[in-house]
């Protein structure tokens, strides 16, 4: 009996152990995002003097009417879900289809092409390159040029291909074919319905990917009106940066450079909440096919 009560102490000591090492990092990854709300809307000066660490100071919302007076916002707002939405089906669509005819053994150019995809990992044409296809192309200030030219992660590709063949088994695809059920019905009515944790994790990787990307739109957009909220975003941090760099040197307006610089240490953490907080939104929704996919191609015993 007395081993079996140190065996249960024990345990309790490790699970407890446990849980609080789980609670300091998620802590330690939430405070960031954290910091990050309460200085949005704390007074300017308190934050720059590093008065806010865990609760809001003041009632300061110039930041936010900043932001969102700008009528681009909800315009670009608009432009990111769809350029999202359409660049993540094309990714998906592309990535599945390609990485279940990888698994396919009866086809002849399997290993050439694993090989060309692995090696798009460690070798790219780079950005001029790259540029001066999209503009062969003629697809220049298009939404094609954001979501073609990286319509295929190499990496994702290679981790729905391993789940296609770690999970669907030869056996039942044999099984199919005996029926007459072709490669194409198999794809659609028997890999992608048990597929949807791969489904749903790469999709959130291109996702996120789509909604961060302000580089591609930089080099290949040309019309404001096209513009996605995080080249937006960046317009109106650095507008406000200029505004005050041009107020340092107008030494009888030392009243209205403060405000400025106040109004620009507002808007930088403005512009950093309305770029991640969609994303934080969608999240949860995803988050039990996140983490049951979070292993996926792992190897299996």
């Amino acid at each position: 009996m007395r081993f079996l009560t140190v065996d249960r102490n024990s345990d309790s000591v490790f699970k407890l152990t446990n849980a609080l090492l789980i609670v300091a990092f998620a802590a330690a990854v939430f405070y960031p995002i954290y910091l990050v709300a309460i200085a949005a809307v704390s007074t300017p000066r308190e934050v720059m003097n590093g008065n806010v660490l865990f609760w809001p100071t003041g009632n300061n919302f110039s930041g936010f009417q900043r932001v969102f007076s700008d009528a681009s916002i909800l315009r670009s707002y608009v432009n990111t879900v769809f350029y999202t939405a359409v660049g993540t089906a094309i990714n998906l669509v592309i990535t599945l289809t390609s990485a279940f005819v990888l698994t396919r053994k009866d086809f002849l150019l399997r290993k050439p092409i694993n090989l060309l995809i692995v090696c798009t990992m460690f070798f790219s044409g780079g950005m001029i390159p790259t540029f001066l296809v999209v503009r062969q192309l003629h697809m220049l200030d298009t939404i094609w040029s954001l979501v073609l030219p990286g319509a295929v992660s190499a990496w994702n590709l290679i981790v729905a291909r391993t789940f296609f063949t770690t999970t669907i088994p030869a056996e039942l695809h044999d099984a199919a074919s005996i029926d007459g059920c072709s490669n194409f019905k198999f794809y659609v009515k028997v890999v992608l319905p048990t597929s949807s944790t791969v489904i749903a994790v790469i999709g959130l990787f291109y996702a996120v990917e789509h909604w961060n990307s302000y580089w591609s739109a930089l080099l290949y957009m040309r019309s404001p009106e096209k513009y996605p909220l995080q080249l937006v975003l960046r317009d109106i941090l650095l507008q406000s940066q200029i505004s005050v760099q041009m107020l340092q040197g107008d030494v009888n307006d030392g009243n209205t450079m403060a405000r400025m610089l106040e109004i620009a240490e507002s808007v930088k953490y403005v512009v950093a909440l309305v770029a991640c907080l969609p994303i934080m939104l969608v999240f949860p929704f995803v988050d039990k096919y996140f983490v049951r996919g979070i292993m996926v191609g792992a190897i299996k015993g």
